[in-house]
């Protein structure tokens, strides 16, 4: 009761007091970090690809062709620790055997399995010119080697592009 009197001895009238506060912001400034959203750069110099531009929560309905793929059913579920050795393997082999053409420092590759077979999506992009014959075989001994290897088939569906930009959907 004291203090309210002071107050209004101070300054007269009460409600002038009380709404002095709602006036004066006295939190920490709001420098959050937040999960699947890339800051904007000076220039638009940050290239971000479809699957990037999307942020996660949007997986199952603007990335949902990411996930048709046959790992959620239950009995897939125990092997698990099995299926992410599998796929560190795909990648690994994929960014080593194909230094020259990997778009994007291999991030984009794809590994879908449905059922028992394992398809491998992503793009590969050609400098100079591009040999048929050098990619055929290429491509013939990375399914074969892969298939034998993880004892079921492999299918690569890479697409070529001219260029790394050719991927950009959106620059930040």
């Amino acid at each position: 009761m004291t203090i309210i009197s002071s107050i209004k001895h101070l300054h007269g009238n009460i409600e002038n007091v009380l709404c002095l506060p709602r006036l004066l912001s006295i939190s920490s400034t709001r420098e959050k970090n937040t999960a699947g959203k890339y800051r904007t750069t000076t220039g638009r110099k940050q290239m971000l690809t479809y699957e990037m531009a999307h942020r996660p929560h949007h997986i199952g309905v603007k990335k949902s062709w990411l996930t048709w793929h046959s790992q959620n059913l239950e009995e897939f579920r125990q092997r698990q620790p099995v299926v992410i050795a599998q796929d560190e393997i795909i990648r690994r082999f994929v960014r080593g055997f194909f230094p020259d053409y990997i778009a994007i420092d291999g991030s984009e590759l794809i590994i879908k399995r449905q059922g028992n077979c394992v398809r491998v999506a992503g793009f590969f992009h050609y400098r100079n010119r591009l040999n048929i014959r050098e990619i055929y075989w290429m491509f013939g001994f990375t399914e074969e080697f892969l298939s034998t290897l993880l004892k079921q088939p492999v299918k690569l569906e890479i697409q070529f592009v001219a260029d790394e930009k050719d991927l950009a959907y959106n620059f930040i």
